[in-house]
């Protein structure tokens, strides 16, 4: 007794059709569908918290501003009371005293505060962003937590995540770049400017102090 015309699995392994008396060439059609379905054309990404999380580093930056100019000039105080061309022994008193003055400044608080608000602020409006994503449509968004990690790396994860979803937002992306560019640049040149200007007084006060 033969078994009745169905799908079956043959010796190897493989899942074909029985006519009831030999094995048919054609394998069952398995119908495949998206991992996620796209969201609705039209349905937009851009929300409030990812623009806040996209600009939050520009407050960080302006502390770090002013904490490195008054971190400047403090050291060129400090380089003041260094006998450099040995004349004298060195204060250490008035040595210790420069070098809290320069870096221990007010600026130092609110550079440290502002960076842990930020940091903060940018996990917070994450995982608030998502949530939105959510319930916009967007099945499982990129995961918020990524946002502890690094702002950047949540809105470039997030941008990847969208895009498979159907979404076509790209100026947040593009915007988190060129402000950490910008940064980076920016650092780069005042590090070079501040190293050459170091130079320049180092050089002066020892000329000066042997003539």
């Amino acid at each position: 007794m033969t078994a009745p015309a169905g799908w079956y699995t043959d010796a190897q392994g493989s899942t074909r059709w029985w006519d009831g008396s030999r094995w048919g060439e054609e394998a069952p059609v398995v119908a495949t569908s998206p991992e996620y379905l796209p969201v609705p054309q039209g349905t937009t990404a851009n929300t409030t918290w990812v623009w806040l999380i996209v600009l939050l580093p520009v407050l960080s930056t302006i502390a770090a501003i002013g904490y490195l100019v008054q971190m400047q000039q403090g050291m060129f105080e400090v380089l003041a009371v260094v006998p450099l061309d040995g004349s004298s022994s060195l204060d250490v008193d008035k040595f210790i005293a420069a070098e809290f003055n320069a870096f221990l400044t007010p600026w130092y608080l609110v550079l440290t505060l502002s960076g842990w608000a930020v940091y903060g602020l940018s996990v917070w409006f994450a995982a608030l962003d998502a949530r939105e994503l959510a319930a916009r449509g967007f099945v499982r968004p990129f995961p918020w937590a990524w946002a502890f990690l690094s702002s950047l790396v949540y809105v470039i994860g997030r941008h990847v995540v969208i895009r498979r979803r159907g979404g076509r937002i790209l100026a947040p992306l593009v915007v988190t770049i060129a402000i950490q560019v910008a940064i980076l640049l920016a650092a780069s040149v005042w590090a070079s400017v501040f190293a050459v200007q170091v130079f320049e007084t180092v050089f002066g006060m020892v000329t000066t102090r042997r003539l």
